[in-house]
């Protein structure tokens, strides 16, 4: 089929891409199931096809009446006449303010409607894909997913608005903004709320660091510190104030992440899973919902994670310390070859053992990574929710030995504060520049490799002259034919788990050893600062249009930043008192002891807390234990529901108990 040559008007579609190989009949039986009405167990939506490359495209969309009846069934929350935040009804849809506006329902939420009606278009009476034997069907069997695993459908992404994202690029990346604040009402609507909330929390934690930042210099101004890397006893003053400010900074979120889903209609939101596309199993009879698919029994998942995941987990780590070790010996060696020498080569020799170890630590995050997910897949679990928090525990068990047991090392065992601090700001800035290059460049200068060839013989169609050629693509209207090749260049959005795993890894070089290395908060206020102009640049230009998944905050990764944080109280107080003016008092009462005598001490301190040890660190645990204590009254003192959220919630349970006793 020709493409079309003339522009079109944008509606919210989708793109599927159904490979070659799909029979034209099983095409025109999906197409006829997609455009079905809902009460014979269709779509009821539209469908548009064309011709790319030899291979069939779909472009799946909507009327608005349709449109609203979804809104109903997966249950959007939108803004009632009152001011209130309520459940879309189409029945009662006159009552909810704007609904005749064609913006009533987000770009993002008609995307989403779209997508559930397509997961949710099941096999009937068929045993089979027409025209495919070998693909079997089963009464209540998921088509589109069923199709996607059998590689019949290759691409399947929605469709990029060019006018609404060349806005969206003005406000968000391309506008200057000193306050630091971000379009996100508009990222939301456009890319929907995970994307949302993702840069929701990255805008307030670049924001939370000006303050600790501005207390780090004012600190260092005062001639508190006598450099810039400071010793640690003299940082015990801002060391407590980043484990306060990290305790302050969660909780805080944690109201605004509330604000922020009652805002967008998600609070309090609980979605039904269907089971992952990989989940597999014998055939079976779903307790709640009485259809048919695939069943797995719990004890054999347990068995695989015990037998199987956790000793290759374990395996993982102790390669990361072994690697950690050899990387000490090479350290210690360079340092011992050029002590003493201060020219610009013997400053690289001595930089060059962790500079390599950081880049093997992001070689060896990557490869676990990829570790991780296969160990995660043959697990078998039923749920993505599931799925996603088994795979986000291994990462963040093996990334956290990875990145952080070698310092912890050096503090503790090996007793080397100087060597702990390169090792930190070499560790910290390598994993920013590459962690950089790998998110925004790499992926950008891909995609106009891929793209160039195409754009070139765009450019050559539309216009005669090479001079009037060089903005052609990027401002001109594009057909939706013409759009959908170029965004077929695209990689796709796999989701927001690496841009918070390295906000988690950052927050943990941060807070773990502020004591050791206070300009981290610097270079992270720097680092996030270019991190959201970069990420929104990606998402508007590098990644094609992801799919927009409900949700009312960070979920799994709240709990791994509470946990950097309740760390970053224990691993302070003892840097501070693992110092040698308190090491002097150890050493009158045991003049034979050793480094590894004394954290030994230090645990029988926390397990027994009795005789002569418990005198010598009669500083150190109510130090420690105060300092938690004020971390629990933080969390406690800041409620996690603001009070006019709670009024409004509170309000809408009780009109809609009067409206269901009218009715």
């Amino acid at each position: 089929m020709e493409p079309q040559t003339q522009e079109y008007s944008y509606q919210p579609c989708i793109v599927v891409k159904v490979s070659p190989k799909l029979s034209e009949e099983a095409l025109k039986w999906l197409i006829e199931r997609i455009q079905e009405n809902k009460i014979d167990n269709g779509c009821q939506l539209d469908v548009e096809e064309s011709d790319i490359d030899g291979s069939k495209i779909l472009f799946i969309s909507a009327s608005k009446y349709r449109l609203l009846h979804g809104a109903e069934a997966i249950g959007l929350k939108k803004e009632y006449k009152d001011g209130s935040i309520r459940e879309f009804c189409f029945t009662d849809r006159y009552n909810f303010t704007n609904q005749e506006d064609d913006d009533f329902l987000l770009e993002s939420e008609k995307h989403q409607i779209i997508k559930v009606e397509l997961d949710s278009l099941r096999a009937l009476d068929e045993k089979y894909v027409p025209g495919h034997q070998s693909i079997k069907l089963y009464p209540g069997k998921s088509i589109f997913r069923r199709l996607a695993s059998n590689e019949l459908i290759t691409d399947f992404f929605p469709l990029h608005d060019r006018p609404a994202l060349h806005k969206l690029r003005w406000a968000w990346y391309k506008t200057i903004d000193l306050n630091l604040r971000q379009p996100l009402d508009r990222v939301r609507a456009y890319f929907g709320d995970t994307i949302g909330i993702y840069f929701a929390f990255l805008n307030f934690y670049t924001i939370a660091l000006v303050p600790l930042v501005m207390l780090g210099l004012m600190h260092w101004g005062l001639g508190l510190r006598t450099d810039i890397g400071g010793k640690v006893d003299d940082n015990w003053v801002l060391s407590v104030i980043h484990v306060l400010w990290s305790a302050a900074f969660l909780e805080m979120w944690k109201r605004k992440s509330t604000e922020y889903s009652y805002k967008w209609g998600t609070l309090g939101t609980k979605v039904w899973e269907e089971p992952r596309t990989g989940f597999r199993g014998p055939l079976g009879l779903n307790e709640v919902t009485q259809r048919q698919e695939p069943v797995y029994p719990s004890w054999k998942r347990n068995l695989r994670i015990l037998l199987i995941s956790c000793p290759v987990v374990v395996l993982c780590v102790t390669l990361a310390v072994c690697l950690m070790f050899y990387y000490f010996s090479w350290e210690i060696y360079l340092t011992e070859m050029y002590r003493g020498e201060t020219d610009l080569l013997s400053s690289l020799m001595k930089n060059a053992p962790s500079i390599t170890y950081s880049v093997l630590i992001l070689l060896g995050n990557s490869l676990y990574r990829k570790l991780a997910e296969f160990l995660t897949d043959q697990e078998n679990h039923r749920l993505e929710s599931d799925f996603q928090k088994n795979l986000i525990t291994k990462i963040l068990v093996f990334d956290f030995a990875n990145n952080f047991l070698a310092l912890f090392y050096i503090a503790f065992i090996y007793d080397d504060m100087p060597m702990l601090r390169q090792t930190l700001r070499n560790l910290f800035l390598v994993h920013m520049i590459v962690s950089q290059a790998l998110e925004s460049l790499l992926p950008y200068w891909t995609f106009r490799y891929r793209s160039s060839l195409y754009r070139a013989t765009l450019k050559s169609n539309r216009v005669n002259t090479a001079s009037s050629a060089t903005d052609t693509v990027e401002k001109a209207e594009l057909t939706m034919h013409e759009q959908t090749c170029l965004e077929l260049q695209r990689d796709t959005y796999w989701g927001t788990f690496d841009d918070y795993l390295e906000l988690w890894l950052q927050f943990g070089y941060v807070v773990l050893f502020s004591c050791v290395y206070p300009p981290a908060a610097i270079f992270a206020l720097i680092n996030n600062v270019i991190e959201m102009k970069s990420d929104a640049f990606k998402m508007c230009n590098v990644y094609r249009r992801p799919f927009v998944y409900q949700t009312n905050g960070i979920g799994t990764w709240k709990v791994a930043f509470e946990a950097l944080s309740y760390l970053a109280v224990v691993s302070n107080l003892a840097l501070i008192f693992h110092t040698s003016r308190f090491i002097e008092g150890i050493y009158k009462v045991f003049p034979d002891a050793s480094t590894i005598n004394i954290i030994l001490a230090f645990v029988a301190v926390e397990v027994q807390k009795r005789g002569v040890i418990r005198a010598l660190y009669s500083f150190f645990i109510p130090s420690q234990h105060i300092l938690l204590g004020v971390r629990w009254l933080i969390s406690y003192a800041v409620p996690v529901v603001p009070h006019w959220v709670k009024v409004e919630t509170q309000r809408m349970k009780y009109f809609s108990l009067q409206a269901l006793k009218r009715q």
